[in-house]
């Protein structure tokens, strides 16, 4: 049947349908005008069916239409929009370089040979909601203005989406994929695959605002290279390898940078928002921004694994440059009885704020630590690891449950060498216990004056032979304290203390004070010089 530049009108549609009793053997309406409503709902066609270049400038209904052999749709028009639900095509469905003015309906269709929508352009919502594709989809450069969606759909073969634009959401949930995803794909919302299943080897790249593998089960390999994404794993299930990597560079097609808006101007480095319920053994990240990312709830945080450069949040403190995890902030800026308001300023509030009941408390937050310390002890990055050690012993010592001696102990290695960490913080104690034992030996640890050798014993009767003892006194003091700030008395109490340092006698005379400090000025100086090469040593080793 050649209809081939037919204006078809609403009545005359309907008058050639009666006519063939809604069964079309081949059917070629090339270049034909529908002004008016075209309805096909339920036709069946036996032979090709040739729309191309047709112009639908009314409603286009194809509803449970079924074609047995090829649909060409090539550079037609739909004015308003396509309905072809519940459609079967058992040949190749060509929708090459077509136009929908509105919304592109395909609910429930089902594709059994190809599925071809390279440069097609819907400015309205494109529906393929529980539709099935045999032989995969090709939907090469495709433009979508609005939401695209493909949920609950079974890609048996290759999805290509290489060159797609989605300028609003696209919802893959509870999609099956037993072929790959290909990209690049550009998402301007968010590109869902909660609860999808795929089952395939599939290494694809995503430029989106947001990702979603919200209890996603991965069973094959994956490989995601992404740009500006928020990307959500909550309850994932992992259960082969899977990499995060971010991609610095544009995404390229066919040797063209590929358009990037709505997301041009945004940072293009992807952040990991949510890893709770995640078995992170398969888990690698390279790249990724994790300084809002919560790490609570997940499992075999020790085996995750970090590639290239990673960042993390930092505390609101100048003072305490480290690597925090998000859920510290949520914890310190609770408001809590006994917590000064100054104690929170700074910390970035979390989503419960500010219910105490819900963000994570010090024991679980340790706990995080000493998994993710593992992780990077494991990859040889022993610098990295000591960030997270000391948010550990920070939570250790924070913890109203640890027993009172052992957070005073936490508190004074804290202070003295931020956990034998910061070699700054050593040094400066160093230097105030010395300057401090200096003070002490000039006022009561050196005698005043020297004390003097003196001769003891008694003249003999002439021829006899004499007899002498040498003896010295006691050391002692004398004179008030305003006369021991001296310089001969600095220099002998800093000769003394610095001997102290490296375990030496300074063989010089003191008080019974002065012995009791040079004691102890031996134990603990040596102590803090220890703490502060160990310091030195945690940042520097690899």
């Amino acid at each position: 049947m050649d209809c081939r530049g037919v204006p078809f009108t609403r009545e005359l549609l309907e008058e050639l349908k009666d006519a063939v009793d809604s069964t079309f053997g081949e059917a070629d309406f090339g270049r034909a005008r529908f002004p008016e409503l075209a309805d096909f709902t339920g036709v069946t066609f036996t032979g090709e069916a040739f729309f191309w270049l047709a112009h639908f400038v009314d409603d286009a209904l194809f509803d449970e239409v079924t074609f047995k052999s090829d649909a060409v749709f090539e550079e037609a028009v739909f004015e308003v929009g396509g309905a072809f639900e519940h459609v079967d095509f058992q040949g190749s469905a060509w929708f090459q370089d077509t136009l929908f003015g509105s919304d592109a309906d395909f609910e429930h269709a089902r594709f059994s040979s190809g599925a071809l929508f390279s440069r097609a352009h819907m400015f309205g919502e494109a529906a393929f909601h529980a539709v099935t594709f045999t032989e995969g989809i090709v939907f090469v450069s495709v433009q979508v203005e609005e939401r695209a969606r493909f949920s609950e759909v079974t890609f048996d073969q290759d999805a290509v989406f290489a060159g797609a634009h989605f300028k609003g959401d696209v919802d893959f949930a509870d999609t099956t994929f037993t072929g790959p995803l290909v990209g690049p794909i550009v998402c301007g919302g968010m590109l869902d695959l909660s609860q999808a299943v795929l089952t395939c080897p599939i290494r694809t790249r995503i430029a989106a605002a947001h990702i979603l593998f919200q209890a996603t089960q991965v069973n094959t390999t994956l490989t995601l290279d992404v740009r500006y994404a928020d990307v959500s794993l909550q309850d994932a299930v992992l259960s082969q390898p899977v990499a995060i990597n971010f991609h610095p560079a544009p995404f390229s097609f066919k040797n063209d940078p590929l358009p990037e808006e709505p997301l041009t101007g945004q940072d293009p480095r992807p952040l990991i928002v949510m890893l709770a319920g995640v078995d992170a053994a398969f888990l690698s990240l390279s790249g990724v921004d994790l300084s809002a990312c919560r790490f609570t709830g997940a499992h075999h945080l020790d085996q995750l694994r970090f590639e290239g450069h990673v960042p993390f949040s930092e505390p609101p403190s100048p003072w305490t440059r480290r690597r925090t995890i998000v859920e510290e902030h949520h914890w310190r800026a609770l408001p809590m009885p006994g917590r000064r308001t100054a104690r929170t300023r700074g910390w970035q509030p979390g989503p419960a704020h500010p219910n105490p009941a819900v963000p994570p408390g010090p024991k679980e937050l340790a706990a995080t630590y000493r998994q993710l310390r593992k992780a990077l002890e494991d990859a040889k990055n022993e610098p990295g690891a000591a960030d997270f050690y000391y948010g550990e012993m920070e939570m250790r010592r924070l913890d109203p449950d640890t027993p009172f001696g052992e957070r005073l102990l936490l508190r004074a290695y804290w202070l003295v060498s931020g956990y034998g960490l910061r070699a700054s913080r050593a040094l400066a104690a160093l230097v105030v216990a010395m300057t401090l034992t200096v003070v002490l030996m000039m006022l009561w640890g050196l005698p005043a004056p020297k004390p003097q050798q003196t001769a003891v014993g008694t003249m003999p009767a002439p021829g006899s032979q004499i007899h002498l003892v040498i003896d010295k006194s006691d050391p002692a003091l004398s004179g008030p304290i305003g006369q021991r700030w001296t310089a001969d008395r600095a220099k002998d109490a800093g000769h003394v203390v610095l001997n102290s340092v490296v375990f030496r006698s300074s063989e010089q005379d003191l008080t019974p004070a002065g012995t009791w400090i040079e004691m102890f000025s031996r134990f603990s100086e040596p102590v803090l010089l220890g703490l502060a090469a160990l310091a030195a040593r945690g940042r520097i080793k690899r």
